[in-house]
């Protein structure tokens, strides 16, 4: 099993591949494909487009479409950085994003054989960060998974998960196409529930509320014989549900900062033990925090010094080792809400500026049937908080937005320091 280096090297193997990379929809709703050989020759020849241009930045709506794959793997074997960005992404970021890119990443694309992606994530620790990836990260992430969880010719995943997310990018994208599989480009989320049985893929990767979504409207189809769930926690219900249609459920367990997966499912009966991917070393500190040390670690973040090598991520998860050796999650920390498509919210800049905007103090953050819920204390003015709701929601992504606006009867819990008790918040509204 050949593991992959760069795009460029990457590229050079499409090109001498028999069989088809992507299936896609048409306008008039029939399926069209491109080879592996037509997909390399599409690359290489907007790559000398790029070549022109020399060192700098570009953007691309990262949705799971020929032309968006075309763009990616053509500005990184050009040696540009590219910025993943979700449609939805408020523009005065993407404008930040790009400006910020020009100014610090120009320097290290040209020392290396391809550019750098730029992935937005909520972050560990705080909200709208750009991580820097490399194609020689991600592949390596990619082989690890096909350590683990094999795919190849004669294998169709479909790709439902937009590809500025880096579990959609390499695991619905990268990963079958550096084994040989066929990827199934859904680019339209009202294809969804026709999808499956369309392309007939083999292979699903998909966060939980687009499973649990499929499962209720019984839109899989027969050939489906695995699952890979990741991004976000899955409820024992549905994983059951697909076990009764005789498909292999796989968890997946992994962060933006390490290239997506650092593990994964092995043992079929127990789906939410996790092995660690090759090279993944993964502790638990004392505090119950999973940290992971991986050669598919991240560069950095944008703006900030390029990580030392060995560099160990605290991943604001909660973990422990079973006597197998193998991870099972636990959570996030207090201060960190993770939604149902994998989004994370860092409360206490949530709470910071919400109490700027409406000049009310006793607020928390929780979450709530996968939504953000703001509580408020006795005594806030609700009104005050309700208009700045409505404006922060409008620089934020329709997952990170919040809800709406819980008033809790009376002072919300805090330690002798004033800091929020949010366990008791969320036991509480958990009732």
């Amino acid at each position: 099993m050949k593991k992959y280096n760069s795009f460029i090297e990457l590229t050079e193997a499409f090109a001498g591949r028999e069989g088809t990379a992507l299936e896609y929809l048409t306008e008039g709703g029939s399926i069209g494909s491109m080879s592996y050989r037509e997909l390399a020759e599409k690359i290489k020849e907007r790559a000398a487009f790029y070549a022109t241009k020399g060192p700098g930045t570009d953007y691309v709506y990262a949705k799971p479409e020929p032309d968006a794959v075309i763009e990616i793997f053509a500005a990184v074997y050009a040696k540009r950085c590219i910025i993943m960005a979700d449609p939805m992404m408020p523009e005065k970021v993407l404008e930040e994003a790009v400006a910020g890119a020009d100014k610090f990443v120009i320097n290290a694309t040209e020392k290396r054989g391809d550019g750098e992606m730029l992935f937005f994530t909520s972050g560990t620790t705080s909200r709208s960060k750009a991580v820097r990836l490399t194609s020689k990260s991600l592949c390596c992430s990619a082989w690890s998974g096909q350590s683990m969880l094999a795919c190849g010719e004669g294998d169709k995943i479909l790709c439902v998960l937009p590809l500025s997310h880096v579990f959609g990018f390499v695991c619905s994208l990268l990963w079958g196409l550096a084994y040989g599989a066929t990827i199934a480009l859904c680019s339209d989320v009202r294809d969804l529930f026709a999808a499956p049985a369309k392309f007939r893929p083999t292979i699903l990767p998909a966060v939980p509320s687009i499973v649990e979504a499929l499962v209720r409207y019984n839109a899989l189809n027969p050939e489906l014989k695995t699952v890979l769930i990741g991004a976000a926690p899955c409820t024992p219900e549905i994983a059951d549900k697909l076990r009764e249609k005789g498909i292999n459920t796989y968890f997946g367990y992994g962060l933006t900062e390490t290239s997506s997966g650092i593990a994964i499912t092995q043992d079929l009966d127990e789906p939410e033990a996790l092995y660690p991917c090759p090279g993944a070393d993964i502790q638990i500190e004392f505090d119950g925090e999973i940290t992971v040390a991986t050669p598919c670690m991240m560069k950095g973040y944008l703006g900030y010094p390029d990580l030392e090598e060995g560099y160990r991520l605290y991943t604001g998860d909660l973990g422990y080792f079973d006597k197998d050796g193998r991870l099972h999650l636990q959570g996030r920390k207090k201060d960190v809400l993770i939604m149902a498509d994998g989004t994370k919210i860092y409360c206490p800049e949530y709470e910071h500026d919400l109490a700027e905007m409406s000049g009310q103090e006793d607020i928390a953050l929780i979450e709530r049937d996968g939504r953000a819920i703001l509580v408020a204390g006795a005594g806030s003015d609700v009104e005050k908080l309700k208009e700045a709701v409505v404006e922060y929601n409008k620089t934020m992504l329709r997952s990170q937005q919040v809800y709406r606006i819980e008033e809790f009867g009376r002072p919300l819990p805090r330690t002798m320091t004033g800091k929020l008790r949010r366990y008791e918040l969320g036991r509480k509204y958990q009732q």
